[in-house]
């Protein structure tokens, strides 16, 4: 071959080699990735991996990509990749039991009626065509499961929304959880009047357990509990009467499981008001809740006068003060991180931020058989507050801070009780009331015979907040084509699915759900902010009192005195001296200075904030790539001072000989 052809055909070679190479790993190695990311986010989890192989027949997977008009949509090209991509990673890991089939629905073609058919949801584009962006899915028998559209807002959760509609397919009885409550959780905050006018909205974490688990309300009277329930709710519950009660308590007995959720002082619980801003409305009442005899049965007790005030969790939040928004540490809502969570307990061990509010706390009796494990604790900035009626109705967060005292003691928010327990009706059942329902009677007639000690050993959740449940603390909802989208900001969801699941024995999802991590504060930054906040307080709080005390002694100068003459011969008016005059003009002048003091020390306070925020920014945006140019151009020199070196030796080597000769 001549020379002179042999480049051209080397490039021509090179080039077929390139386009072969990527068409063979387009097509083979489409999930070939490496994840570097902190939480893997991008990789299966053990919790999918082992609800694929309990896949025990073929699940058909219809995904509907509108790739063409994907382009004109912003950002939906390539999050439909994406899905696909994770779809094409399950059926990869699912042993042949997925069948994935991708449909592209052209434009008034069958696939798109196909599309419409099955629920999915069209998004219009500029064109006036349908976008589809969805899944349908089903298994061999009857059922079937769809996610009508795939919104970039849980792009997060994708892992878990598949995992989840493949497990539901998957499972053929879902568990059975009986909920008490004196919340309307299944029909929202609006209660019967927002029923009447169809306007239901229910709390968006009963939702999701209406989607996971076969889920039934318990109201009205009733005195025995069926054993077909796996696991009973009692959430923010409301003067049980003695039946109920009891009912509960020889469930458990009986070896039932149960998940309390009581609150000394509950915002949820609220009536709703116009403002519906607790930290203004001054009208509201909180309701509390309990359940003395229950729980001292189960060797636990839960002050209802008091709730946990934690600086270290306090969330922030901005308040009025003397006519200024101030962003301060509110002490009674908190926001949970790892150090308060129990790593060692499935139910906890995954989560990462867990808000609430107003939270009791739970202590271990004396005199307990139980075991009391402690799933969430404060840390020991942390005191206890008094549930006076001002802090129920609205409290005023600067003045909590100002006078918070820390104990030193971790209180205890939710635990787990184990082990054996006695009845909390020793004597038997309560008396049938005179005034008893047919259907009361019946099911009291029905009563199996009285236990006075647990068959087995109980298991028990108990968690001294309601307001972990209020959609407020722990989720963004919008509204898309009527469907609700929730985006979670914090894992109060992932908790009470994850203990449900726990007492069921079901734990596949949980590792899922821990990895929906939104909530990622700056821990450091905080501790600075409550260290100043705490600094300039002290401060504040001196000033105020100077300033209370000159105007007490200004407004005493300025009182008339009784039988005074006026300048004009009334009565009813004191004479002013001018030493009088020049005290009181003192003191209107202290009052000026003291004034201003106080408005320089709160905003010495946001100084600091803001200053801190601009090191911060400086640090990521300028020094950290100034320092990368730094080094690498330290490198550089480094590399051409060896190539340098080299070289002079190489010269030396060669010349060497020659200098010999000579």
């Amino acid at each position: 071959m001549q020379r002179s052809l042999q480049a051209p055909l080397a490039l021509v070679l090179t080039a077929i080699l390139f386009l072969a190479v990527n068409v063979l790993s387009n097509a083979t190695l489409y999930s070939a990735r490496f994840d570097l990311t902190q939480d893997r986010l991008y990789t299966l989890s053990q919790g999918t991996r082992n609800v694929l192989a309990k896949l025990n027949e073929p699940v058909r997977l219809q995904f509907f990509f509108s790739e063409r008009l994907a382009k004109n949509v912003p950002g939906a090209q390539v999050y439909g990749q994406r899905v696909r991509d994770m779809l094409k990673e399950f059926e990869a890991n699912s042993g042949g039991n997925l069948q994935l089939e991708i449909i592209d629905p052209e434009p008034f073609s069958e696939a798109e009626e196909r599309a419409s058919n099955l629920g999915m949801r069209g998004l219009g584009a500029q064109s006036g065509e349908k976008f589809f962006l969805g899944l349908a899915a089903a298994n061999m028998v009857d059922g079937q499961e769809v996610i009508p559209f795939f919104t970039q807002d849980r792009e997060q959760f994708l892992e878990y929304d598949l995992t989840q509609l493949i497990s539901k397919l998957s499972t053929i009885k879902k568990p059975k959880i009986g909920v008490i409550s004196g919340l309307p959780l299944d029909i929202g905050k609006g209660g019967i009047e927002a029923l009447m006018r169809g306007e239901i909205k229910p709390f968006m974490l009963y939702q999701q357990m209406r989607e996971t688990f076969d889920v039934e309300m318990l109201t009205g009277q009733f005195a025995g509990i069926d054993d077909a329930f796996n696991v009973v709710l009692i959430v923010q519950p409301k003067e049980m009467d003695a039946l109920t009660r009891y009912a509960i308590d020889q469930y458990v007995l009986r070896g039932g499981r149960v998940i309390a959720f009581t609150d000394p002082v509950s915002e949820v619980g609220k009536p709703m008001s116009r403002s519906k801003n607790p930290l203004t409305d001054r009208d509201a009442f909180s309701p509390s809740s309990s359940m003395p005899e229950l729980y001292r049965a189960w060797g636990v007790e839960m002050d209802p006068n008091y709730i946990v005030a934690d600086r270290a969790f306090g969330q922030r939040v901005m308040v009025d003060n003397l006519g200024e928004q101030q962003d301060t540490t509110y002490v009674a809502w908190l926001g949970l991180r790892e150090a308060a969570l129990q790593q060692g307990d499935p139910v906890t061990g995954e989560l990462s931020y867990v808000t609430m509010a107003m939270a009791g706390h739970l202590k271990k009796l004396p005199d307990a058989t139980t075991q009391f494990t402690p799933l969430i604790s404060s840390s020991t900035d942390a005191a206890l507050i008094e549930a006076t009626m001002k802090l129920r109705r609205a409290p005023n967060p600067i003045d909590l801070l100002r006078g918070f005292e820390p104990s030193g003691e971790r209180y205890v928010m939710a635990a787990r009780l184990s082990g054996d327990a006695p009845s909390a009706f020793p004597n038997g059942a309560p008396q049938l009331p005179a005034d008893a329902s047919p259907e009361l009677s019946e099911s009291y007639k029905a009563l199996r015979p009285h236990l006075t000690k647990s068959q087995q050993p109980i298991n028990v959740i108990a968690i001294a907040d309601t307001d972990l449940w209020d959609d407020n603390w722990w989720v963004e909802i919008s509204e898309y084509r009527g469907e609700r989208v929730a985006v979670p900001t914090a894992d109060n969801a992932n908790l009470v699915m994850a203990a449900i699941e726990n007492m069921t024995g079901s734990g596949d999802l949980i590792s899922l759900r821990s990895r929906s991590k939104s909530t990622r504060p700056f821990l450091v930054v905080q501790e600075l902010m409550r260290a100043a906040e705490s600094r300039y307080l002290e401060e504040e709080e001196r000033l105020k009192t100077e300033l209370q005390a000159t105007e007490q002694r200004l407004a005493q100068m300025e009182r008339p005195e009784a039988g005074m003459p006026k300048p004009d011969g009334g009565a009813g008016e004191s004479l002013v001296t001018p030493e009088q005059e020049a005290e009181i003009h003192r003191a209107r002048e202290q009052i000026a200075m003291t004034r201003k003091a106080l408005r320089n020390v709160q905003h010495s306070l946001r100084s600091d904030v803001e200053a801190l925020e601009d090191r911060l920014r400086f640090i990521n945006i300028a020094l950290s790539p100034f320092l990368v140019g730094v080094a690498a151009l330290l490198l550089a020199q480094l590399r051409e001072q060896r190539r340098k070196s080299r070289r002079a030796q190489w010269r030396g080597k060669t010349s060497a000989p020659a200098g010999g000769a000579q």
